[in-house]
């Protein structure tokens, strides 16, 4: 019974992990202006998206448009990484990877999406050594 129950509770987790990760994907879709960007912390900030738009296809294709209208093309995905804390708590993390390249110019970063504000904005951050940059997106 104790392994029943086991099971369960893992096919629970695992599902409820797919759909949080599908419906991230299905919100994401779209074309996003990068608004702001903040840091915060000791040292220098490794910002690789410096302003500009994004445009996230169904198909995982990607385009950025930086702030000089220069144009790269690549790829996204999210993933999911659950783990465990020092507390024993299990949590879920979304990573966006966004690889783009104009030709050997390539830029490339993984950014943890703590959640959606709303269907029009979310926030995104990278954590570099002893300090975050987060980078908060606008749907247009």
């Amino acid at each position: 019974m104790r392994a029943f129950t086991i099971s369960l509770l893992l096919i629970t987790l695992v599902s409820c992990t797919k759909y949080k990760l599908e419906k991230f994907n299905n919100r994401i879709v779209g074309n996003w202006n990068l608004v702001e960007i903040n840091t915060f912390g000791l040292g220098s900030s490794h910002i690789v998206f410096n302003g500009g738009s994004f445009s996230f296809r169904s198909d995982n294709s990607a385009t950025y448009y930086d702030r000089n209208n220069v144009v790269y093309n690549g790829s996204w995905y999210i993933d999911a990484y659950t783990y465990t804390d020092s507390d024993g708590d299990r949590d879920t993390e979304f990573i966006l990877t966004i690889d783009v390249a104009n030709g050997n110019n390539i830029k490339f970063d993984k950014l943890e999406i703590p959640r959606f504000g709303n269907a029009n904005r979310f926030k995104a951050k990278v954590y570099n050594a002893a300090n975050v940059v987060t980078y908060v997106f606008e749907r247009h």
